[in-house]
């Protein structure tokens, strides 16, 4: 699901939705799936503050449903056992991801590519956390691997922060 909650910018969904299709096919995630949330940085200012402690805007957060993002993917892709009735909304649901469209389209105009782009990084970025990747702390496997994904779906243009966030 996208839904857009900021009332600034014009968003248009349309393009988003064929790139999450895109980037869900070539992840493999199945019946993996997540939410993608677009605000304000007033409202990602108050979620990075409350949920990591740092009081600042920011252009992405993500929240993994559960402990295990990963875990639950290879759920989804197992099929249901029968014996032990599941909540057919949860099965595979990855968890959701928060994209500050304002912070995007500084992160865009100072990087000189589109808005439109610097979001479909952000979900890209945003997907990778709920799966359990970290470029805080994996010796650059998810930067890599976020770089080699971008190539992969048409959105490589150049960057300055080589990727991370």
């Amino acid at each position: 699901m996208l839904l857009n909650q900021q009332k600034r910018y014009a968003l248009r969904l349309s393009p988003l939705h064929v790139y999450v299709r895109s980037l869900k096919r070539r992840l493999q995630l199945g019946r993996g799936d997540f939410n993608i949330c677009f605000v304000d940085d007033g409202a990602i200012r108050r979620m990075n503050a409350a949920y990591r402690g740092q009081d600042r805007a920011t252009d992405v957060l993500s929240f993994p449903w559960g402990e295990h993002a990963r875990s639950s993917l290879a759920a989804a892709r197992r099929p249901a056992k029968t014996s032990r009735p599941v909540r057919a909304e949860f099965i595979g649901f990855l968890g959701d991801i928060v994209i500050s469209v304002e912070a995007a389209r500084r992160n865009a105009r100072g990087e000189g590519h589109s808005t439109l782009d610097e979001i479909r990084w952000l979900i890209l970025h945003g997907v990778l956390h709920l799966l359990g990747y970290d470029h805080e702390s994996d010796s650059g496997e998810m930067t890599a691997l976020e770089l080699a994904l971008r190539e992969q779906l048409g959105v490589a243009a150049g960057r300055g922060r080589n990727g991370s966030k």
